[in-house]
């Protein structure tokens, strides 16, 4: 059956319930279809409100369930300052290889540089080595698929789950 027909048939049984038998006219019809549109977009945006004060709700839940992080280590005390006994040196290994992000502001390249120095120094102290930072240049990236960083993480998030 045709949905325009089908429609029709309906409209007309809708106004048949109070035992009038007359047919709608294209008016009455328009109303009634616009009327029940907006029923609908209404019943629709209220289901979108009820499902996102869930969410938040569960969000809450979830906050208040998660295990409280541990207090932060304390830093080992130094010893007191004795004369260093002369050793072998120690070689430096170079640093690990990182990703310098593309920016013509100088500024934040200098910023930049100063957080990989500072990483690099915490890496040494907690092996008890010393990197050496050679130079600091921009990762080619040598993967088949050419991808950004971000774009990479996000592919990856995506197929974590097979």
């Amino acid at each position: 059956m045709h949905p325009l027909l089908l429609a029709n048939h309906l409209i007309m049984l809708a106004g048949g319930i109070d035992g009038d038998k007359r047919p709608l006219s294209g008016s009455e019809k328009w109303g009634v279809t616009l009327v029940g549109l907006g029923v609908v977009i209404a019943a629709l945006a209220i289901l979108v409100v009820v499902i996102m004060l869930f969410g938040k709700i569960f969000d809450q839940i979830n906050k208040s369930q998660r295990p409280k992080s541990p207090p932060p280590a304390k830093p080992k005390p130094k010893p007191a300052s004795t004369p260093a006994k002369p050793s072998a040196p120690v070689k430096a290994k170079p640093a690990p290889t990182v990703p310098v992000p593309d920016s013509s502001n100088s500024e934040n390249e200098e910023e930049v540089i100063a957080v990989i120095s500072a990483v690099v120094a915490m890496m040494s102290e907690q092996d008890g080595k010393t990197y050496r930072i050679k130079s600091v240049a921009k990762s080619r990236n040598t993967s088949l698929s050419n991808r950004s960083a971000w774009a990479m993480d996000g592919r990856r998030q995506n197929v974590k789950p097979f």
